[in-house]
């Protein structure tokens, strides 16, 4: 006697029909059926899986013996390689075409109820079955094209190259399937590719383009011909070079010329998820050389927003125009809409950004937000809604195994879908789906940077376009009315920039997109002060970013950047400059922070790290290229808080010395990784045991002082702590460490100078290391101290009280700054120091004053910035012996302080030479932003100026303090 079923858990009327399919199993299983349901939990998941998915229970009552390997088999995934034995094993033996055929279908048909077994039973993640549903695709496309290949050589024998070389087809998957994102019942879209032109070396020779058509057709049959088995796969073909009107199978080298002259955006869109099943041998010249390179332009491509836009709006017309409301791949929130947004950003930045350039979406959604191009929690909130919106997917799919995407509208394949996803009723479910694509729908709206600003009047930009265009009348009345005041002037600037050589070289593209730009300028111009000091700048810019005209379709389609540009231009001559020369800039105007919140070390060095991380592979070019686009998007992110004045004065000069730092150490270490790689370290005896030399950069100057400005020089030293003559490095092509830290000096030295598309790094001054210019250009710490204590001159000793190391090996750093103390301490000429700093002082401004009558040079006339300096540097000199914390810090504000704390000075006098000092700081800042002279009118600064000189008079050309 059996035991009754248990009550089954599922709704009515699903559990009805489930009692009656359990029903059945009684009499197509026999005593099986006995066994399986008198086993309480198999029964349990029995009624949730067919409750689901109709399918299953459909393939379990056709052949009972499922049940049990679905009991048994669903603890584990199968992974890539197990795909391949399983179908090996399964074909293998097939009498003909139609027994391959059958056994492929039916090998499908038990794989795909044991997905979905493993999915509604949730003993599997949505990533896993994602991934057994593309590596099953990918096992049979490999199965189908080796059956069809032996079909075909026997009568026309093996493919071969010019170079008798055989060769093989290059299935290209695409969609879902070239992500490895394969859903239950999806269509594969796939491009057959081959390696070029040849013949078949059989009795019937065809040509390579022939015999590849013919094993295509073939192939895509056994996948997509329905038979009593069913099908495999749909295959879509349309992808391919000139969609269903070209060839079938096309070579690698007419695929890469119709990429060149007939690709379009869209089609970038769609290789972005390319992947090779197939062809392993050609797959990475197809790449480097071919995908690639069509698909991720090198540069941010802003070029590309036209027609992403378009594709947007196609989207969105579309999901209007249509019912789709129920569509969960096509319809508003959509699992399209997030793919949208993600490729979005993998086509503008990919070209730059390797790691953009994943096929999958969950891999590629976190790396956009880390990169903070969308907002905080964006990626994962679409994650959230990928994941569930794909869930859905699956589980609609698996009810009957078909293509649908559309939600159910009758009770009951309603109740079946709530019950695959957990719920109890419908309502809970729609609920739950509709928080997801109303979020999702929210973001996709946002893509592209949203709607543009509204204009000031419909009527006013088509009248500026056309004063661009030659309508002089209507022009000014247009141009006034955008709040335009020196009308004439701007007027002239557009006939002689219509008229000019670049814009007549221009191609038609990028005028389209300079002439709907030009209005949009004169707008903002409108809006300025300093208006045509503002415009003389953006024409500069434009005329710059015109040889690279995706910056144009930047600006066309971000008015937000347009009009930070517009008064940024206005703000300041530098800026302006740094982005006519380095348009690149122009992606940090994306970023709202740049304007809010100042920037620290710590974001330099995260964002450096990032640069060159993706650089590395690479090679030593494109980091240092990496190199050089940090600096000049640091710089360009302090001159923004500059403008702004969201950080002090001595904040902005901290933060210029923060990236010339890490630039430095990043030199160093590329620098000194090529060397150990070709000679190996260098090494020394110590007391204790060999080790490895340090090497250390000693920053001096203004790098010392952490006063470094937009344009300043580095002045630097480098040392290193081996004292063994003899000592080599330790690699196959040794050198003597002394030549060794000679190449790597200039190679540092090289690498700050080597000009890039981001311009050289920075100017280096080397003059100051022992000896000067006929001294070595690296020395021993050792040497270092001997030289500063038996043959420096005083201003020698006056430049190392503005030093410190900046980079390099801590004991290197530890050891210079001990004898850096121990030299202004105990080995400075103070019996004649009062007479040898006025001397110094009196040759720099002789040899470097600019000043004359009505003029005054803040850095090096009477009375102003070196004055100060050295004021700081004689006081720190003579009272260093006595009070050690004189020598504790390099920059002119804290010796002002030790200065007073120690009672060398006043308290009042140090916080008035504190004052001036940044009164005359900020002056030079202001003056270096507005690309400006430093060289002010007389009448300024006249108290400021008195001030110093009379400190001056009393304290050194009278030999005593300043009170």
């Amino acid at each position: 006697m059996t035991r009754s079923l248990p009550k089954s858990m599922v709704a009515p009327p699903l559990g009805e029909i489930v009692e009656r399919q359990l029903v059945e199993l009684r009499a197509v299983a026999g005593p099986d059926a006995d066994r399986w349901l008198n086993d309480g939990s198999l029964v349990r998941r029995l009624r949730a899986v067919w409750a689901a998915s109709d399918f299953v229970a459909t393939n379990c009552l056709r052949e009972p013996q499922l049940i049990e390997e679905l009991a048994n088999g669903e603890v584990s995934a199968r992974r890539a390689g197990d795909w391949a034995r399983l179908l090996d094993a399964r074909t293998n033996g097939a009498v003909d075409a139609a027994d391959f055929s059958r056994r492929l279908r039916r090998t499908r048909r038990r794989e795909m109820s044991r997905i979905a077994w493993r999915d509604l039973t949730g003993t599997a993640t949505l990533d896993d079955s994602l991934a057994e549903l593309s590596d099953f695709a990918d096992a049979s496309i490999t199965a189908a094209l080796a059956y069809a290949r032996e079909e075909l050589i026997p009568r026309f024998g093996e493919p071969r190259g010019s170079h008798d070389d055989v060769q093989e087809l290059i299935v290209l998957a695409m969609g879902k399937l070239g992500g490895r994102e394969l859903n239950f019942s999806s269509d594969i879209d796939l491009v057959f590719l081959y390696p070029g032109a040849g013949r078949t070396d059989g009795p019937r020779s065809l040509s390579s383009e022939e015999f590849f058509s013919r094993l295509c057709q073939r192939l895509i049959h056994y996948l997509d011909a329905v038979t009593e088995d069913g099908l495999v796969f749909r295959v879509d073909t349309r992808l391919r070079p000139f969609g269903a009107s070209g060839p079938l199978a096309m070579s690698l080298g007419a695929f890469e010329m119709y990429l060149q002259q007939h690709g379009r955006d869209w089609e970038r869109y769609a290789y972005v998820k390319a992947r090779p099943v197939t062809g392993a041998a050609e797959q990475d010249a197809l790449f480097q050389s071919i995908l690639r390179p069509f698909v991720y332009r090198r540069y941010l491509d802003y070029g590309v927003f036209g027609s992403l836009r378009r594709m947007k709006e196609l989207i969105e017309r579309e999901s209007s125009r249509r019912d789709l409301s129920d569509d969960i791949k096509s319809g508003p929130g959509g699992i399209r809409e997030i793919e949208f947004i993600a490729q979005t950003f993998q086509l503008i930045r990919g070209g730059r950004d390797p790691g953009l350039r994943a096929r999958g979406l969950l891999e590629v959604l976190p790396k956009i937000e880390r990169q903070q191009l969308i907002g905080p929690h964006v990626a994962t909130e679409l994650e959230a809604a990928y994941r569930y919106l794909r869930s859905v997917e699956n589980r609609l799919q698996a009810m009957h195994d078909r293509q649908t995407h559309a939600l159910p509208r009758s009770p009951l394949e309603r109740s079946r879908l709530a019950s695959a996803m957990g719920y109890a009723d419908w309502e809970g479910f729609a609920n739950e789906l509709e928080q997801h694509r109303t979020c999702v729908a929210r973001h996709f709206a946002r893509t592209l940077f949203g709607p543009p600003e509204a204009s000031r009047g419909a009527g006013l930009e088509s009248q500026l376009a056309g004063t661009w265009d030659g309508s002089a009348e209507r022009g000014e009345a247009a141009l006034a009315r955008a709040g335009i005041e020196n009308v004439r002037e701007i007027q002239e600037s557009l006939v002689r920039l219509k008229q000019s050589g670049f814009y007549r070289r221009m191609d038609e593209t990028s005028r389209e997109r300079l002439d709907a730009l030009i209005p949009n300028l004169l707008l903002a111009v409108g809006r300025l002060e300093h208006q045509v000091l503002a415009w003389r700048r953006l024409e500069r810019i434009v005329e710059a970013v015109a040889r690279r005209s995706a910056y144009l379709a930047l600006l066309n389609e971000n008015p937000l950047v347009l009009g930070r540009l517009a008064g940024l231009c206005a703000q300041s001559g530098f800026v302006a400059r740094q982005v006519a020369s380095y348009p690149l800039l122009l992606d940090e105007l994306l970023d709202p922070r740049i304007f809010d919140s100042p920037p620290t070390r710590a974001q330099f060095s995260a964002d450096l790290d990032i640069r060159l991380a993706r650089a590395e592979a690479d090679g030593l070019e494109q980091q240092l290229e990496a190199l050089g686009r940090f600096q000049r998007a640091a710089m360009f992110r302090v001159a923004m808080a500059d403008l702004g004045e969201t950080l002090p004065l001595m904040k902005i000069s901290d933060r210029l010395t923060d990236i010339a730092e890490l630039t430095l150490e990043h030199a160093l270490k590329l620098a000194w990784t090529e060397l150990v790689a070709r000679h190996g370290r260098p090494m020394c005896d110590s007391n204790v045991k060999r080790r490895t030399v340090g090497f250390a950069i000693v920053g001096y100057g203004k790098l010392g002082g952490l006063e470094l400005g937009y344009a300043s020089d580095l002045d630097l030293v480098f040392v290193h702590d081996s004292n063994d003559l003899e000592a080599r490095t330790d690699g196959a092509k040794s050198l003597d460490n002394a030549v060794f830290f000679a190449r790597l000096g200039r190679r540092i030295i090289h690498l700050l100078g080597t000009p890039t598309r981001s311009g050289i790094l920075y100017q280096v001054d080397m003059r100051l290391r022992p000896s000067g210019n006929s001294g070595l250009l690296v020395t021993s710490v050792d040497s270092f101290r001997r030289y500063q204590q038996e043959r420096a001159w005083t201003w020698e000793h006056q430049a190392l009280a503005r030093s410190r190391t900046v980079a390099g090996d801590a004991d290197v750093r530890s050891a210079f700054e001990v004898v850096r103390r121990e030299i202004l301490r105990g080995h400075v000429d103070r019996t004649r120091l009062a007479q040898r700093v006025p001397q110094m002082r009196e040759r720099m401004r002789k040899q470097l004053g600019r000043g004359g009558t009505g003029r005054f040079d803040i850095k090096q006339d009477h009375g102003g910035l070196a004055d100060l300096e050295f004021l700081v540097q004689y006081w720190v000199l003579s009272g260093a012996h006595g009070e050690p914390a004189l020598v504790e810090y390099s920059d002119n504000i804290r010796q002002l302080e030790a200065l007073a704390c120690a009672h060398c000075i006043g308290k009042a006098t140090a916080r008035r030479l504190t004052d001036i000092y940044l009164t005359y700081r900020r002056r030079l800042h202001r003056i270096a932003l507005d690309d400006a002279d430093e060289l002010v009118t007389d009448d300024e600064f006249l108290t400021e100026r008195a001030y110093v000189r009379r400190v001056w008079e009393v304290s050194l050309e009278t030999g005593s303090k300043g009170k």
